[in-house]
């Protein structure tokens, strides 16, 4: 059976409604409608004229692109008969999706469980006021063993992630060791993160348009002036990422804090502001993870896709931060790839690089 959505975005992202459709896409093909909110409703989110609607129309279920209380989604659910999902939950299932690692499923499985488990705890309230009869009505015992279960299955993954957190660790120390340096490639989803991993690499891993292909960190090492250099791929990033997303994926996010040198990849080809956002969000969510003062190189990626590039290359290096440098690229079409290990190159040497320096490698 098809399911058809309805969707409901706060007018604080109207202005990226295309991506957030776009999210909701890579998971439902069939959306009956959406909805602009410009002020949530304290009890349902959704404002009564558009929840009276929503509930009388053909749609069997409801995405919310927004973090909503649980006793919002509760109400939703009582008052049209439909399962609702907020935007975290959304881009659960788009990684459930991609998730081909152990590791990967279960940082999936905690994060939905933790985001979870308030709305867990409002059922049950409501079940103790009696209110849960007939829809979402499995009773107050049957909600508190639920909650029970699930608080036990939580304190189980989180157990086999830190044994998995210790043996990547161990793994990362005996490359240190070594003498191993670690290139990080992060950057937001569908940037060409995993393109530019294998154009690099010379390896073949999948690719895609959709979002968040990659959730797993992906290393290999290429030798570079007699130096190891391990290049990892990483998830990712979005907008508004959620906190208990980016603290479920912390252990393949330590794959970055621990690299020597950070490839930030952007779709260049993006509008100028839009690209400006994009850098911007990733530097919080680098920040959120403990990041500061690493080089990171801005690789502005499918050049091959756009005109007038040195205009907006201006624009972006009035936006630099003083450990950043930029270096145009295409990684489908190998352009300027080779600039690009040229500074990895000089970062190895121990050579400090401006931005005006660099800024003369691809002028």
């Amino acid at each position: 059976m098809t399911e058809l959505i309805d969707v409901i975005i706060p007018s604080k992202y109207k202005k990226f409604l295309e991506e957030e459709l776009t999210l909701v896409k890579t998971v439902y093909s069939d959306i009956n409608k959406v909805y602009i909110i410009r002020k949530p409703n304290p009890k349902y989110y959704i404002s009564l004229n558009k929840l009276e609607e929503i509930k009388n129309n053909e749609s069997n279920k409801i995405v919310i692109m927004d973090k909503v209380k649980p006793s919002q989604i509760i109400n939703v659910m009582r008052e049209t008969k439909k399962e609702v999902l907020d935007r975290v939950l959304l881009i659960l299932e788009i990684f459930a999706l991609h998730a081909g690692s152990k590791e990967a499923k279960l940082q999936i499985e905690l994060a939905r469980l933790k985001h979870q488990l308030p709305l867990i705890k409002e059922a049950i309230r409501y079940a103790k006021l009696k209110e849960l009869h007939g829809f979402l009505g499995a009773g107050r015992y049957g909600y508190e063993k639920y909650y029970t279960m699930t608080r036990k299955r939580e304190a189980r993954i989180r157990r086999e992630l830190e044994e998995l957190r210790k043996t990547r660790a161990l793994r990362r120390q005996k490359r240190r060791e070594l003498g191993y340096i670690h290139v990080a490639i992060v950057g937001y989803t569908c940037a060409g993160k995993t393109t530019l991993f294998n154009t690099l690499t010379r390896l073949n891993k999948p690719v895609g348009p959709e979002p968040f292909t990659t959730l797993s960190p992906k290393s290999r090492a290429v030798e570079i002036l007699g130096h190891k250099v391990i290049f990892t791929d990483t998830v990712g990033f979005i907008r508004d990422l959620p906190p208990e997303i980016i603290e479920s994926f912390y252990a393949t996010l330590e794959e970055i804090i621990d690299a020597n040198i950070i490839i930030h990849v952007v779709d260049f080809s993006k509008n100028i502001n839009q690209v400006i956002k994009e850098i911007v969000e990733t530097r919080k969510i680098l920040e959120k993870i403990g990041i500061h003062g690493k080089p990171v190189v801005l690789a502005l990626n499918k050049i091959d896709l756009i005109d007038g590039i040195n205009e907006k290359i201006n624009i972006i290096l009035k936006h630099l931060e003083n450990n950043e440098v930029i270096i145009p690229i295409s990684a489908t079409k190998k352009i300027n790839v080779e600039k690009l290990l040229w500074y990895i190159k000089q970062v190895i040497a121990g050579k400090n690089i401006d931005k005006n320096i660099c800024a003369k490698i691809w002028a």
